[in-house]
């Protein structure tokens, strides 16, 4: 069966956006990459034939069907890809997979950005705080994979083999670095906290997979970038 024709709608300093253009690259999937400013209003034609919501990553398929949400994207393009592995055939692999990406965006994702743009010391020095439990226990999590003696010999979650959690939440990974631009907040390091030592083991590696490094865009723009948002918060 011939491969479907597919059109990314996307932004390239959007992280969600991010997650489907790296299972692309992945996946080593055929496909075209319309850019959408993110900055003004959307084009008419955009939020009626695409997303009405206006939002990325949209992915057109086969000029007629249109799927969208970043977890969505990501995944139908590993399914259409199989031999990519970034979702295990293993049912109880694709579960911990899922498992691990939901925990980050429900705890993880949002104890970053509360840390990162509150401004007022106190609050900070609190978020922070709970920013350093949440990792604890997605280190956790990191470490609490099936078949723990043949994924231990790898970088990633599922050992050697990148998957659909690096595909997801390595686009935040260059991201978070941010939580020590603004507020005077300063990450722990393996040294200082050797009980997280998985994550940043595990994210320094993701951060070096070629697909990461060229969604990342240089740390100089991000900071600017983001301290616009939190300008105008």
């Amino acid at each position: 069966m011939a491969s479907p024709k597919l059109v990314l709608y996307n932004n390239r300093l959007c992280p969600y956006a991010a997650r489907a253009v790296v299972a692309l690259d992945e996946t080593k999937a055929a496909h075209e990459v319309i850019e959408i400013n993110l900055s003004e209003p959307r084009p008419d034609w955009y939020l009626k034939d695409i997303n009405p919501y206006g939002q990325v990553p949209s992915l057109k398929v086969n000029d007629s069907d249109v799927i969208l949400e970043s977890l969505f994207v990501s995944e139908y393009v590993s399914d259409l890809h199989p031999e990519a592995n970034l979702l295990p055939s293993d049912p109880l692999l694709r579960a911990k997979v899922r498992n691990l990406i939901y925990h980050w965006d429900a705890r993880v994702q949002p104890a970053h950005r509360k840390a990162t743009f509150t401004l007022d010391p106190k609050e900070a020095a609190a978020y922070h705080e709970t920013l350093i439990v949440e990792l604890g226990k997605f280190n956790n999590l990191l470490l609490n994979v099936p078949n723990k003696e043949s994924n231990a010999a790898g970088p990633f979650y599922l050992g050697e083999q990148f998957s659909l959690a690096e595909v997801a939440i390595g686009p935040h990974l260059v991201r978070f670095f941010l939580v020590e631009q603004y507020n005077g907040n300063k990450l722990p390091t393996v040294k200082s906290n050797p009980e997280l030592a998985k994550f940043f083991n595990w994210k320094d590696a993701v951060l070096e997979r070629a697909s990461i490094k060229k969604v990342s865009p240089p740390q100089d723009e991000l900071v600017q970038v983001y301290k616009k948002w939190l300008v105008q918060a």
